[in-house]
């Protein structure tokens, strides 16, 4: 009897485990890769994050291990799309919203940094993106951001917790010789205006700072003569050589860069070395504060994992331990022998 009732429970778990596999066949063949609380992520939107990928850093995916890297890189894409489902099902739980009119103002201010819609739309296509995906990349961003803001974090950071920071890690503090710019800005089909601009520029007794005020197209810093400051972010790189040539007084010749053509001069010069930790405390208070914020929203979405119903149907994407193996002995699973 005991048997027959063994028996009869291996065949039950046989046959529900075929028509799991006999489901999660179907799913993939109706385009389904994963459902996550019921909603769909399709095979297609898995396959154009991919090819995006492959198409920005090809090199990845060369060379003998290729295959593997491709299913890597497809997991882990499947991941993020699941934790981007979670996170906009919690968003709408939370109240949460971003409409249309906020992810048009960040494409922008995107754009805003392009010298024209085109310049903007090629470097879309260069990425492989549309402007549409992009619509879409910065909404989900600006969801995440949403939810990280939501969740309560301490964001008091004492002296010592600074100073511990700081004594750990000096070497994120430790700044190279920098230089302040300013710069005249013409657009790209006005060269001929500006080699007179440089002219002017070069004679002696030149004004720069007025030169600029009335040439310049670069309405953020014109009115300053074209100071840039001592820059916070990477200049582009024609922009950025032009400028490590260069020593304090000095101009440059024409630079021809995305946004036009620049006509470059360096102001000051500002030593590297170590900043004292005095000069940091603020940046170490954002830093550590920014690291709460990332733990706990790490620890959120582990929750919300948890409490989620997710369901992979491609095989090769599934955690190993829910991947169906061979039994031992057998060339073949049972379900692959039905086919």
């Amino acid at each position: 009897m005991k048997r027959i009732r063994g028996l009869a429970t291996a065949l039950l778990a046989a046959a529900l485990a075929f028509s799991m596999v006999g489901c999660d066949k179907i799913k993939v063949q109706q385009g389904i890769a994963a459902s996550v609380n019921g909603e769909k992520i399709t095979i297609e939107e898995l396959d154009k994050q991919l090819a995006q990928y492959k198409e920005q850093y090809p090199q990845l995916f060369q060379g003998k291990d290729a295959e593997q890297r491709e299913l890597e890189y497809r997991r882990r894409l499947l991941d993020n799309l699941i934790d981007q489902v979670l996170v906009r099902q919690a968003a709408k739980d939370k109240g949460v919203d971003i409409t249309d009119e906020k992810v048009a103002q960040q494409i922008d201010q995107l754009k805003a940094g392009f010298e024209n819609e085109k310049k903007f739309l090629e470097a879309l296509e260069s990425a492989n993106m549309s402007e549409e995906s992009l619509k879409k990349q910065i909404s989900e961003q600006m969801v995440t951001q949403g939810i990280i803001e939501s969740l309560e974090v301490n964001t008091t950071v004492s002296d010592k917790e600074i100073s511990e920071y700081y004594e750990k890690n000096k070497a994120q503090f430790v700044t190279k010789n920098t230089k302040r710019a300013s710069h005249i800005l013409l657009k790209a089909e006005d060269e001929a205006l500006a080699k007179d601009v440089l002219a002017q520029a070069q004679k002696k007794n030149a004004d720069f700072a007025e030169l600029a005020k009335k040439y310049s197209t670069d309405t953020s810093n014109k009115d300053k003569g074209g100071d840039l400051d001592y820059p916070t972010t990477p200049y582009v790189a024609e922009f950025q050589a032009a400028l490590d040539k260069l020593q304090v007084g000095e101009m440059s010749d024409l630079v021809k860069t995305q946004f036009g053509w620049h006509i470059v001069k360096v102001t000051e010069e500002r030593p590297g070395g170590q900043q004292p930790l005095e000069e940091v405390k603020d940046r170490i208070a954002q830093i550590i504060t920014q690291q709460r914020r990332s733990e706990s929203y790490r620890k959120y979405l582990q929750e919300l994992r948890d409490k989620a119903t997710i369901v992979i149907y491609i095989e090769e994407l599934k955690p190993e331990a829910e991947q169906k193996k061979p039994a031992e002995g057998s060339k073949e699973t049972t379900p692959a022998k039905s086919e």
